[in-house]
């Protein structure tokens, strides 16, 4: 299962972001995905919801928005939240 993997990187890349701005927390990952990219919405969701626990995301919500007749998938957006809240 390459969405294992595909998560992973995406994880790798929030906390890179997220780095940017201690103490804030991740509130929702955005990603849009191709249609022919060769990737499966529900399994990277599962994925991601697995991985993100151990990488300390706990609370972060996946958006994946499908591309028709596209074959790439992209890191969109990352909304954080102020951590003093």
């Amino acid at each position: 299962m390459h969405e294992m993997g595909i998560a992973d990187s995406i994880l790798s890349a929030v906390k890179t972001e997220a780095e940017r701005h201690p103490g804030a927390r991740v509130r929702t990952v955005g990603l849009r995905i191709g249609e022919y990219a060769g990737v499966d919405s529900e399994s990277l969701r599962f994925c991601f919801d697995v991985l993100k626990k151990d990488a300390g995301f706990e609370g972060a919500a996946l958006e994946i928005e499908t591309r028709p007749e596209a074959v790439d998938l992209d890191l969109c957006y990352l909304e954080l939240e102020d951590g003093e809240r």
